[in-house]
């Protein structure tokens, strides 16, 4: 992973020295994450917990990017604010409590592009490149009589996360549609019930929709 990550120090400098092009734009756009189901039972007192598990979770970004270019290949940095919303359910003695999941973060995808088609009015292009989570003011909401089974029950929301993002789409004069997919590397949250651990094993998945615009 350091190697990875000099080399990508080294190809960002010598774009940003010898770049040909520079565009800002504004984007927008739909996001499908991945829930997850974590089935580990554990023992709390004389209860059984048998399953904590995460719906896919639907919301929406926002944000702005640049993007610096040499002949057909470009850097493009995006600032996504990012707002989405899931429910989840903990198995307890076989009875399914509820909460919910406010998720705000502040995204930052670092993305190298190709364009595979270039012309003067259209361009088909493919991007990858990690893409970073701040944590901004997410929240869950209780579990609803969890403190009937034990007051040490505690979520976690990490204060940030990253992925690989891989993504496709094409730019017609100022507007571009996007389609793109990351995996993240490692969970969002974690949970404790009386100091064991219980936290999702899945590092999940992310699809996004987008509509840009260029305005420079």
């Amino acid at each position: 992973m350091k190697k990875l990550f000099i080399i990508g120090i080294l190809i960002v400098q010598g774009m940003l020295l010898n770049a040909q092009t520079f565009h800002l734009g504004v984007k927008a756009g739909y996001e499908n994450t991945s829930g997850y189901n974590q089935t580990k039972t554990i023992s709390v007192g004389n209860n059984i917990v048998e399953g904590m598990k995460l719906g896919s979770a639907n919301g929406f970004q926002i944000g702005g990017w640049a993007q610096l270019g040499v002949s057909s290949y470009y850097l493009q940095p995006e600032f996504l604010f990012d707002f989405k919303s899931s429910s989840q359910s903990l198995l307890i003695n076989n009875q399914l409590l509820s909460s919910t999941y406010q998720s705000h973060t502040l995204e930052i995808p670092v993305l190298f592009g190709y364009k595979l088609i270039d012309l003067r009015v259209i361009n088909f292009h493919l991007t990858t490149g990690p893409r970073f989570i701040v944590n901004l003011n997410s929240s869950f909401k209780p579990f609803s009589n969890v403190t009937s089974l034990s007051n040490e029950f505690n979520q976690q929301i990490k204060s940030g996360n990253w992925g690989w993002q891989f993504g496709a789409g094409f730019d017609i004069l100022a507007v571009s549609i996007n389609v793109d997919y990351c995996h993240y590397y490692s969970p969002a949250a974690t949970f404790m019930i009386d100091n064991q651990s219980f936290h999702n094993s899945n590092s999940g998945h992310a699809v996004y929709l987008s509509l840009g615009w260029r305005f420079l």
